[in-house]
């Protein structure tokens, strides 16, 4: 949870060992008083160290409501964990919520705002409120949401709290009830009783072909085919039932964009191609362009956060520069000394502006979005105007840095005069990220942009005073930037894509509720470990680490890595895909990589772009770099515990389908390697 230091929520900063909480007296966007509880000294606190201690996790905001404490706790249950129906409700109060606030009553009575309530019920669209909220659920909501520093997650329902929620549906008809809604969406517009019917004539089909009457299934109740119907998005079902257009004026947003005149209102992110060839740190070969996603903010013009690296436009570039936006730069000084300014442009944006690109439309950038209280505005497709700040950006970018850098890529043809950027490229990436920081934080932030009318690092100071940047705890961060999945917890731990994962602690969950399945959030950056929820933890939801038990294969080992063993596992090698043969793989993998290398002069460039995605060539999420695609031999690394595994290595034995084992030096591969 993002840090909003509130009147009298409390403070807990560990130091040696030695904890001491604090009661917070009083607070501006700069400095934080602070009430000592044991000996009742008061004193006073910049923000900017507070947010630098909770984001190292020395320092946690403890809210004086309790059931607050529980939901927003750093280790807490994210918001893209809880169920589906959980979050609509969140997200339909959360517009109530904003709409109050937005609106600005005299005052909190309900009747001042039953009118108000009114309004917004008749204009928004609504998945779960079936009628307009009272006042006193409003006001309840308020409450809530103002105390928990403005986090969606004091908005879901305390489900968890309720009696028998067992399904009463017979879970065998569950393919006809989705093939009635199928059937409902259908562009024919049949009535719900219509395919009600066809759900019935789905289920009484099948039970002719059961001769055992007590084993025959029964449809459920036309009221609860209506509640599964209404459970599907109003807006997916309009669109299926009258066309895109009907829906989009249905569906369309009431309100006006609201006026930018703070930073972090609003933030535009986006995606480029660098007009720069990178070259490999150790032999010089050229890797190709990278690519840079970056924040940048509407009003100051300041750049909040970027990621460099291989890896094409998803959901992993954009949470690593998300993560790079919202914490604080205490990493420049000490890798980067040769930077002189200050760069103190962090924090959670209120809004932040994509395009219509899949990577910003996937469910886990949503969640993650909600849980930081950040809105998202989608600009239509083809629009790219609609983002100017960033589009003017890249486009500073390309003319002003990389301008006079050897290894640049003309845009036109006419102007490359026979320049080959692939020779001439010299920049390794550890040598670009130096430049480029020099840049973004000596130059750019120091400059006149948007036509000489603003200098980003002034324009972004002046509002300090007045903005709320909230900091966040690290690992808290990381757990909401972390995708969702559900997974068994089974007596041999958890499996994620053929990785076993467990602990003691995994253990105790397991000897406390069963064999059952759990919550798991995982990154695409390190399959080493997965936090896992433990929902017994009286009520708190925390998410707890668990390892991988091969670690010598998992850690540090990145999900397209991993996609790329298992298939050479399984097409070169044709060995099962279990953790023996995967860890072989990746050896054998490794090294054919190194020998492919050391011969590379008349291969593609785009074979090389491959192997720099292959081992993450760029900008890593602790801030370092790496910049090379040669690895040492690992021949006589361990792969496993197993003697066998071992003895296969060092003999090159056939495995049970009697094909060799590949040594990266036979005949068995095809002429490019497939990443």
């Amino acid at each position: 949870m993002s840090a909003t230091y509130n009147n009298e929520d409390f403070l807990l900063i560990t130091n040696d060992d030695i904890s001491r909480q604090f009661q917070i007296l009083s607070c501006n966007a700069r400095a934080v008083r602070l009430l000592d509880i044991v000996t009742g000294v008061e004193s006073e606190r910049k923000v900017t160290e507070l947010d630098e201690l909770i984001v190292s996790g020395n320092a946690a905001i403890q809210k004086k409501d309790t059931q607050a404490r529980k939901r927003l706790n750093p280790e807490s249950r994210d918001f893209g964990s809880y169920p589906e129906k959980s979050k609509s409700q969140a997200r339909d109060r959360l517009k109530i919520v904003m709409g109050v606030i937005e609106a600005k009553p005299k005052s909190f009575s309900a009747k001042r705002l039953e009118p108000i309530i009114s309004k917004l019920y008749s204009e928004y669209t609504f998945e779960t409120l079936k009628r307009k909220p009272s006042s006193r659920s409003v006001i309840r909501w308020i409450q809530r949401f103002s105390s928990s520093g403005h986090n969606i997650r004091s908005l879901l329902p305390f489900d968890e709290m309720k009696g028998n929620r067992e399904n009463k549906v017979d879970p065998r008809i569950e393919p006809y009830v989705e093939a009635a809604i199928k059937h409902f969406k259908s562009p024919e517009c049949p009535s719900i009783a219509k395919s009600y019917d066809e759900l019935k004539k789905l289920v009484y089909s099948k039970n002719a072909e059961i001769v055992d009457e007590a084993k025959k299934m029964k449809p459920m109740h036309y009221s609860a085919f209506v509640k599964r119907l209404e459970k599907e998005a109003p807006k997916e079902l309009t669109k299926a039932r009258f066309g895109k257009e009907a829906a989009r004026k249905l569906f369309r947003e009431a309100k006006q964009p609201q006026e930018i005149s703070l930073i972090l209102q609003r933030v535009e992110v986006d995606h480029t191609k660098l007009d720069l060839f990178i070259v490999d740190e150790k032999n010089f070969l050229p890797l190709g362009r990278p690519w840079v996603t970056a924040l940048i903010d509407y009003k100051s013009k300041s750049i909040l956060g970027f990621h460099i690296g291989f890896e094409p436009p998803s959901y992993l570039s954009i949470a690593s520069a998300l993560r790079h936006a919202i914490l604080p730069k205490s990493y420049v000084k000490e890798r980067y000394p040769e930077v002189n300014c200050d760069w103190n442009c962090y924090g959670i944006p209120k809004s932040i502006a994509v395009d219509r690109g899949k990577d910003f439309e996937s469910k886990a950038f949503e969640d993650a979005c909600m849980d930081l209280f950040i809105r998202i505005h989608r600009n239509p497709g083809r629009h790219a105007w609609y983002k100017g700040s960033i589009e003017s950006y890249f486009n500073t970018l390309n003319k002003r840095l990389l301008n006079d850098l050897k290894g640049k890529v003309f845009p036109n043809i006419g102007e490359s005069n026979n320049y080959n950027p692939q020779k001439n490229a010299v920049i390794s990436f550890e040598v670009f990220m130096r430049v480029f920081h020099i840049w973004v934080i000596d130059i750019y932030q120091q400059s006149k942009v948007s036509k000489g009318t603003i200098i980003p690092r002034v324009s972004w100071e002046e509002d300090l005073d007045v903005v709320t940047r909230g900091a966040i705890n690290r690992d808290a961060l990381d757990i909401i930037l972390c995708e969702h999945k559900t997974r068994m917890n089974s007596e041999k731990g958890i499996v994620l894509n053929h990785i076993f994962y467990d602990n003691e602690q995994l253990y105790k969950l397991r000897a406390l509720t069963g064999i059952r399945k759990v919550h798991i959030k995982f990154t695409r950056e390190n399959l080493g470990f997965v936090w896992v929820q433990d929902d017994q933890n009286n009520q708190e939801n925390v998410f707890f680490k668990v390892p991988a038990i091969n670690q010598k294969y998992a850690s540090g080992l990145r999900l397209h890595q991993h996609e790329v063993i298992k298939n050479f596992c399984d097409k070169m090698l044709d060995l099962e895909l279990n953790e023996e043969n995967l860890a072989l793989a990746k050896i054998k993998m490794e090294n054919l990589i190194s020998d492919w290398v050391d011969t590379v002069n008349a291969k593609k460039v785009s074979s090389l772009q491959k192997a720099a995605r292959y081992y993450g060539v760029g900008q890593q999420s602790d801030q370092t770099v790496v910049s090379t695609v040669t690895k040492d031999t690992i021949e006589n690394q361990l792969i496993s515990s197993s003697t066998a595994t071992e003895e296969r290595l060092k003999k090159g034995d056939e495995n049970e389908s009697g094909y060799e084992f590949y040594d990266g030096k036979n005949n068995l591969l095809p002429d490019e390697l497939e990443f």
